[in-house]
C-alpha cells in the first residue's frame, strides 16, 4: 500500500519561520566522518549483493533522475560520542509513504539567514525543508545555495531510523526561460543522521540570474518530494481509501452524492446501531449492494469515516460540528467523545445525524476540555445534542451572579432551551 501526501507552505516566508540565531560552526567547513579504509575482502562484497538493495528492481523516477557525481551530506555532522550505541528495534513497516514540501522564499536577493518550512508528518515522522547560503571551504569559497531536509530533528530517542529518496526541485519559474533544476539523495536517517542535504545545491549566481528562469519577484520556491521506505521504531496511523475497492474487508458500498464508498458492514455496525439495522435487520436496505444515504455531504461523511476507523483521525474545530450531527445520527458514542477544537461542531452535527453515540462521545469530551470554545456556545451544543456532562461542566464553572449575567448578555442565551436556562436560574440561586 502506497501513501501520498503534499504539504505546502503557502505565500511567501514570514520572519517567523527565519531562523535568527545558527550554531557557532555555521558556514564552516564539518570535518568528515571517519571511515574504515581498509580493504573489505570479496566475500563482504558477495554478500551485500544478497541484500534487496542490489535486486535488479526498476527504479522509481526520483532515483533516476539524479547524477550520480552530486554529493550530498548533512549541513553539520554529528558525534555520536553522547549516543555512542545507536538501538533500533527489528521491527520494520516497509509499506512506503510519498509526501511533498514546498517552500516559498522571498527576499531572495537578499537572504542572509536560513529560513524553513513548518513540520508536516510523513510516515508518521516530522519532516521539515530548509534553504540558506554558504560560502565555505566546503563550497570552495563560492557562494551557494543549499537545501536541507531535517527528518524528526527534536526526538530524544534513539530507537527510529528510516530510509527515505529525497528529490529537491528548484522551481522554474518562466517556463520558456529555463525549467526546473533537480537534485537527490538517498539516506537511511536516524537520531544521529536527522539532517541531509546539499551545501552546494546550486550556485547563488544563477539563481538570482533571471535568464534562468528561476526567480520571480524577487521569489523562489523549492520543493521536496520524499519517499519514506523501511520505517524502524516509528509506527504509522493506518490509512483507508474509501473510494476503492482495494480492502478485502470492504463488504458494502454506500452511495453519498453519486459517488461510491466501499466500506466494512460489520465494522460499521460496531459503531451504530443505524447501520446495524440497516444492514442486520429487515429493512429493504439488507439485501441491496448498493445502498443510497441521503441528505449527507460526502465530504463530512469520508471525514467520519477516518474518524471511527482505526485511522481515528482526531476531531477538530473544522468538521466537529457536523461530526457530531452525524454521530448523533447513527448513534457512534466514539466520535462525540473525539470532539476537538478543530472539528468539534460538524462532528457533533454528523454524531447526532447518524446516532453514532461513539463520536458524541469524543466530541463531548473534548469539548469539556477545551478553552477555546466559549462556555455560551458549549451550552447551545449541548442543549441541541442532549450532551449532560458538558451541560454540567459549563453551569459548574459558573461560581457567581456576574458569570450569570455575562452569559445571559450574549446572542447564544437566545438560542437555550427553558429546561437550560430553568437550570441557570437554580444556579443563579444558588451562588446568591
Amino acid at each position: 500500500m502506497e501513501d501520498e501526501k503534499e504539504c505546502v507552505d503557502d505565500g511567501t516566508v514570514e520572519e517567523n519561520k527565519v531562523v535568527e540565531h545558527q550554531p557557532e560552526n555555521e558556514g564552516e567547513e564539518s570535518p568528515p566522518p571517519s571511515r574504515n579504509k581498509s580493504k573489505p575482502s570479496d566475500s563482504f562484497f558477495l554478500s551485500l549483493k544478497q541484500l534487496p538493495l542490489f535486486n535488479d528492481e526498476p527504479k522509481s523516477p526520483m532515483e533516476s533522475s539524479c547524477s550520480s557525481s552530486t554529493i550530498s551530506g548533512p549541513e553539520f555532522v554529528r558525534s555520536n560520542v553522547d549516543n555512542p550505541l545507536e538501538v533500533v528495534r527489528s521491527y520494520h513497516e516497509k509499506r512506503e509513504t510519498k509526501g511533498t514540501i514546498k517552500l516559498n522564499i522571498s527576499n531572495v536577493s537578499g537572504l542572509k539567514t536560513k529560513v524553513m518550512s513548518s513540520f508536516y508528518m510523513i510516515a508518521n515522522l516530522p519532516w521539515r525543508l530548509a534553504a540558506k547560503t554558504e560560502n565555505s571551504k566546503r563550497t570552495n569559497n563560492t557562494k551557494f545555495f543549499s537545501i536541507y531536509i531535517d527528518c524528526n530533528p527534536e526526538s530524544d530517542s534513539t530507537l527510529w531510523n528510516c530510509e527515505a529518496v529525497v528529490e529537491f526541485r528548484l522551481l522554474a519559474q518562466n517556463k520558456e526561460s529555463g525549467q526546473d533544476f533537480t537534485r537527490h539523495f538517498t539516506n537511511t536517517f536516524s537520531f544521529n543522521s536527522n539532517n541531509w542535504g546539499f551545501p552546494s545545491f546550486i550556485e547563488f549566481n544563477e539563481i538570482i540570474d533571471p535568464e534562468k528562469g528561476f526567480i520571480k519577484n524577487d521569489k523562489v520556491v523549492i520543493e521536496a518530494h520524499i519517499l519514506v521506505r523501511n520505517v524502524a521504531g516509528v509506527s504509522r496511523v493506518p490509512s483507508f481509501d474509501f473510494l476503492t475497492h482495494s480492502n478485502a474487508m470492504s463488504d458494502g458500498i454506500l452511495i453519498i452524492e453519486g459517488t461510491k464508498l466501499f466500506i466494512s458492514k460489520q465494522y460499521l455496525a460496531l459503531y451504530s446501531p443505524v447501520f446495524e439495522a440497516m444492514f442486520y435487520s429487515n429493512f429493504a436496505e439488507r439485501d441491496k449492494k448498493e445502498i443510497n444515504i441521503e441528505d449527507v455531504l460526502l465530504e463530512e461523511f469520508l471525514e467520519l469515516l477516518h474518524v471511527i476507523y482505526p485511522s481515528h483521525k482526531p476531531v477538530s474545530v473544522e468538521n466537529v460540528e457536523y461530526l457530531l450531527e452525524l454521530g448523533d445520527k447513527f448513534q457512534i458514542q466514539y466520535v462525540m467523545d473525539q470532539c476537538e477544537i478543530e472539528n468539534v461542531e460538524y462532528l457533533l452535527e454528523l454524531g447526532d445525524k447518524f446516532q453514532i453515540q461513539y463520536v458524541m462521545d469524543q466530541c463531548e469530551s473534548f469539548l469539556e476540555a477545551t478553552e477555546m470554545i466559549s462556555v455560551a456556545t458549549k451550552l447551545v451544543w449541548a442543549d441541541q445534542y442532549a450532551l449532560s456532562r458538558l451541560q454540567h461542566s459549563c453551569i459548574k464553572t459558573m461560581t457567581k451572579p456576574s458569570d450569570i449575567k455575562a452569559l445571559k448578555a450574549t446572542d447564544e442565551y437566545r438560542k437555550l432551551s427553558d429546561t437550560t436556562r430553568a437550570a441557570l436560574l437554580e444556579k443563579m440561586f444558588k451562588v446568591l
